[in-house]
């Protein structure tokens, strides 16, 4: 029986996913899928060979580059696990993943969240990148049921979840097949329909920092992205009184203010009037939200 699904997309980057897969233990229960988002030919020919390595993980080579969300997608139509989790393939899990394996082979949660930690890709040193997901789970440990809403609708990366592969298909959960931010959807609605969930505070998977990766890049066309997904995402927690608004979609805002870019700014506005988030909402938002830094800021200098 397989009691775990482990998918992991993968661009370009062999030797890191060599290291994620190593990372993973080998045993009869669980099932590991790499989706190689159509890799240049040289790495191909790397990754080819690491099959040989590793004959219990299950490769699938696409022909056309889509994105790491569409390789999820495809990765959960070859998943059979009863749980699924997801990795990146330039991050790895920690030892204690077997004893997880161990200890919930019989659960029947709908998801269980997990922590993590983060170091550097390449030199190991410590990183923040988990920093939030920490500070969530530590509250959400003490039983507050209030505060696990942080964990269901506000952490939006797919990895440190265990999520039941029958919630997945009952609602069609999928990712959507954008260059960036395509875990968000996925996330938020995973956290909407999960009827019953855990919070365990083991540090489970570190994620990595790597400046190349494509979480980094902050073009225009990464805001326009991040103002539709997460303007939908606010409309739609909104539309069902879920009292929680996800501040990253303040984010592209604030940068066109600090750049003084008005023109991109008025841009980002038209966007979000499509959701029903009016410039004085946003504006009230912003100005709200660096009041409470300040503060913040004042009690750290006493």
């Amino acid at each position: 029986m397989i009691n775990y699904t482990v998918i992991i997309p993968h661009f370009n980057i062999p030797e890191l996913l060599r290291r994620c897969l190593g990372s993973i233990p080998c045993r009869e229960d669980v099932q590991v899928v790499v989706i190689d988002d159509c890799s240049s030919d040289e790495n191909l020919i790397i990754l080819k060979e690491m099959e040989k390595s590793f004959s219990n993980v299950q490769f699938v080579y696409l022909e056309k580059n889509q994105g790491g969300g569409n390789a999820r997608n495809v990765g959960l139509q070859y998943a059979i696990g009863t749980y699924v989790f997801f990795a990146d393939a330039d991050d790895f899990f920690h030892e204690c993943i077997n004893d997880v394996f161990d200890e919930y082979k019989d659960e029947t949660c709908d998801v269980v969240y997990f922590s993590a930690d983060s170091v550097d890709s390449e030199t190991h040193q410590i990183m923040d990148r988990a920093d939030r997901l920490r500070k969530q789970m530590e509250r959400c440990v003490r039983d507050n049921d209030e505060l696990k809403l942080d964990l269901r609708f506000l952490f939006t990366e797919p990895w440190c979840k265990m999520i039941r592969k029958g919630l997945i298909d009952r609602f069609q959960i999928r990712f959507d097949k954008t260059p960036a931010i395509n875990d968000v959807t996925f996330s938020y609605m995973v956290g909407y329909h999960a009827t019953t969930i855990k919070a365990d505070p083991r540090e489970i998977y570190c994620v990595t920092y790597r400046p190349s990766s494509i979480t980094y890049t902050n073009t225009y066309e990464r805001k326009v992205l991040m103002v539709n997904i997460l303007g939908k995402k606010n409309r739609f927690l909104k539309d069902r009184h879920i009292p929680v608004f996800d501040e990253g979609f303040l984010s592209p805002f604030r940068d066109s203010f600090h750049e003084r870019n008005w023109h991109q700014m008025d841009s980002f506005f038209k966007i979000a009037n499509k959701y029903g988030f009016s410039r004085s909402f946003i504006l009230y938002k912003l100005i709200e939200g660096s009041l409470q830094f300040r503060v913040k800021y004042l009690f750290k200098l006493e």
